[in-house]
């Protein structure tokens, strides 16, 4: 998704929970950020609840910053895209 803000664009994806932990949000988000790349963008960001380890161990294995929001329950992780592709891609 464009955001408002130059160069930084925005993922979100939901897997069923019963197709959880099997590489499918993995192969989403490299082929999301791999988009992101050829689109131009420098830099993803997505938003997500504090309590999705599972989310929050898949962005952090791409790269991604995790910082709290305003909001205690939320997080929101920035990946540089060129440091994803380099490590992950």
């Amino acid at each position: 998704m464009f955001t408002a803000d130059p160069g930084i664009a925005e993922i979100a994806l939901l897997i069923e929970d019963r197709w959880q932990g099997r590489g499918i949000g993995t192969a989403m988000v490299r082929m999301l950020l791999g988009q992101a790349r050829d689109l131009g963008f420098a830099e993803v960001r997505a938003t997500l609840l504090f309590d999705n380890m599972r989310m929050r161990r898949l962005l952090g294995s791409m790269g991604a910053t995790l910082t709290h929001s305003e909001d205690p329950g939320v997080m929101e992780a920035r990946i540089a895209v060129g440091v994803m592709t380099a490590a992950a891609g």
